[in-house]
């Protein structure tokens, strides 16, 4: 798909979502039901900057009541484009470039649970991006290109001490499988934890919390969907 196409959707939607906002729809639910009906989880992620699919471009449409083809022809100019994307503060560009010298990383996941772990979409997100400079990045994340970097915030206290609730956890995400013992974000029984990951043999991972109330749990690796590795995590402290 062409990058010109893709820019021009991603526009499109901020626009359309603009307006659902000054009709009074703000909550991110009920402008995804307005969408087509869309996970809210997966709206959150078309406006972090993902790929906006044929189908989903289509249903969008009709759902608002556009002609077919509607979200692929630039309907606003540039200025009021980028007056959308800043309209309100939780819209990120579309790439993971923004201006000279900094680079955005965007949401993995609606939600990552570190308790005894919550559906996706249970609790909002501290953050839907963030923009940080390169030369921050190459110094504490090194060897790692920005563009595969996600964030997601952590929730509960099972990793405290090593990540806690709330903080801003980066993911490596060209990890998708189980290579080493470490901290990953994963999918297991239809819940996204983050926690360390331990082979233990035939064919089973150990789930591991850095808290000692909260016990290990064996699991089969192939019920274990990985999205990407813990690199980091940015912590609040109160005072």
């Amino acid at each position: 798909m062409h990058m010109d196409v893709i820019e021009t959707r991603y526009r499109n939607l901020l626009h359309l979502l603009g307006e659902l906002e000054q009709k009074g729809t703000v909550r991110a639910k009920d402008q995804a039901q307005r969408l087509d009906g869309m996970n809210p989880s997966f709206l959150s992620q078309l406006k972090g900057g993902k790929k906006m699919g044929e189908d989903v471009a289509r249903k969008i449409e009709v759902a608002a009541g556009k002609p077919h083809g509607w979200m692929d022809v630039a309907q606003f100019g540039k200025a009021t484009a980028e007056a959308d994307m800043h309209s309100a503060p939780s819209q990120p560009v579309p790439r993971f470039e923004t201006r000279e010298g900094y680079v955005r990383f965007p949401l993995l996941e609606g939600f990552a649970g570190m308790g005894k772990g919550d559906y996706i979409g249970d609790y909002p997100e501290v953050v839907e991006s963030l923009r940080v400079s390169r030369e921050w990045v190459e110094r504490k994340l090194p060897g790692v290109p920005p563009e595969v970097i996600r964030v997601i915030t952590g929730r509960g206290d099972s990793m405290k001490g090593q990540y806690n609730d709330g903080d801003l956890i980066f993911l490596d995400t060209r990890i998708k499988t189980f290579d080493q013992d470490s901290a990953y974000c994963f999918r297991w029984e239809g819940r996204v934890l983050v926690k360390r990951l331990q082979f233990v043999g035939r064919n089973t991972l150990r789930i591991l919390s850095k808290n000692p109330d909260y016990p290990s749990i064996d699991a089969p690796l192939d019920d274990i969907e990985i999205g990407g590795r813990a690199l980091a995590a940015w912590t609040l402290n109160e005072f």
